[in-house]
């Protein structure tokens, strides 16, 4: 038997006035995706020059002594917070558009979603996974074949031995699109309980897994790499997208930047809270998402600051092309030697970050043009196919 109408409109806000609005275009949500990003383009590029992503454990802590790059580096093993701020942004986004849609068609959902990632994701996938240099296996191999398999079908985070392959960024497109999947169960839990409850029951999810990480309680691949370990990271941005559109700021509002910042810093450092550093992120980039949407917070500007603002803006508009593209191209630099084999030299690690960095403009020009000619075309064929549904 149908529920009443009345409140899942409650729950998704569309009896608000927001619902019927033009279309909500936040500035700063660029400028977060810009940021993210270009953290993530760095710790790459900190992968890709010294075959390093984070210190080893010695006890407890983290052991500096044995930091393979210059100090000055380390703060690029930070780079995994510009995943949990993309998840924030795509929860905040995501919610949004559903919650102010006509409609609230799981169909439409689907259908956008699709047009939106997939197709951009199909094409880096096919171009990394058959064309030279980037092929270094035999396209007969069984084990390769799995990996195209698992890509193609977006199964591929949940298990260790697909994880990283093809395209070791790709496991968080896996993971995003599995969470859009999700997404209807997290508005059921809200429409049952209400949004308190409802959020409390996705933290429990994403918490006992983080917990199991945290005291060694091993887990299959297919808990640690799902969606339900990132849910509440995730849920986190819906949240705010609803309190956004009643006009009534969350309590993340009231938290100080400053301490959450530390904290997302510390964590990672020992070891039984590691675990819960992406959390702590996601908090972080929720408390910024409110500020700026309640002006606290203002966009910075001046002579150098607006320039580089909106750099980070144009950035984001084009990130999800540039994280497609980015990190197979920046492991070429690693295997210079082997990839192009006439080079009669070793190329040093401190000259590899430097060509990464290098490699920056040509990168951005690529997305661009990806997201010119493949991203958006694809985009606007999913609305197109929902605009036909639709009555004017």
């Amino acid at each position: 038997m149908a529920r009443p109408d009345k409140p899942r409109a409650k729950a998704l806000g569309a009896e608000d006035t927001y619902m019927k609005s033009p279309r909500i275009h936040l500035p700063f949500l660029d400028i977060f995706r810009g940021i993210a990003i270009l953290l993530v383009f760095l710790f790459h590029s900190l992968h890709a020059a010294y075959d390093f992503t984070e210190l080893p454990w010695k006890g407890l802590f983290r052991d500096f002594q044995a930091l393979h790059s210059p100090l000055v580096l380390y703060p690029l093993t930070y780079g995994p917070m510009g995943v949990a701020m993309f998840f924030v942004v795509s929860g905040f986004c995501i919610h949004m558009s559903h919650a102010r849609s006509s409609t609230h068609s799981w169909g439409e959902f689907a259908r956008k979603r699709f047009f939106r990632i997939y197709p951009p994701y199909l094409l880096a996938l096919l171009v990394f996974y058959f064309m030279w240099p980037f092929r270094t296996y035999s396209l007969s191999s069984s084990s390769m074949q799995y990996q195209l398999f698992t890509h193609l079908f977006e199964v591929h985070n949940l298990s260790r031995d697909t994880f990283f392959g093809i395209n070791g960024s790709f496991w968080s497109i896996a993971v995003e699109i599995q969470l859009y999947m999700i997404y209807p169960i997290m508005l059921f839990l809200v429409w049952k309980f209400g949004w308190r409850y409802g959020l409390l029951i996705v933290a429990i999810a994403e918490l006992i897994i983080r917990a199991s990480q945290s005291i060694g309680i091993p887990l299959p691949d297919a808990v640690i790499g799902s969606p339900f370990a990132f849910w509440f990271s995730w849920s986190i941005g819906a949240f705010l997208a609803q309190r956004f559109l009643e006009k009534k700021p969350s309590p993340l509002l009231k938290l100080r930047f400053d301490v959450l910042l530390v904290l997302a810093l510390l964590l990672p450092i020992f070891r039984p809270t590691e675990p819960y550093m992406f959390i702590a992120t996601a908090l972080l980039t929720g408390n910024a998402i409110e500020k700026y949407a309640y002006g606290v917070w203002q966009i910075p500007k001046g002579k150098y600051l607006t320039p580089l603002i909106r750099h980070l803006s144009f950035l984001g508009i084009v990130s999800y092309s540039f994280y497609l593209i980015h990190q197979p191209i920046l492991l070429l630099i690693r295997r210079l030697p082997v990839t192009f084999y006439s080079l009669p030299f070793n190329v040093s690690p401190h000259s590899r970050f430097i060509l990464c960095i290098v490699l920056y403009p040509l990168l951005l020009i690529l997305a661009c043009l990806m997201y010119r000619y493949v991203e958006m075309p694809s985009a606007k064929l999913g609305k197109a196919k929902n605009s036909s549904r639709v009555p004017a």
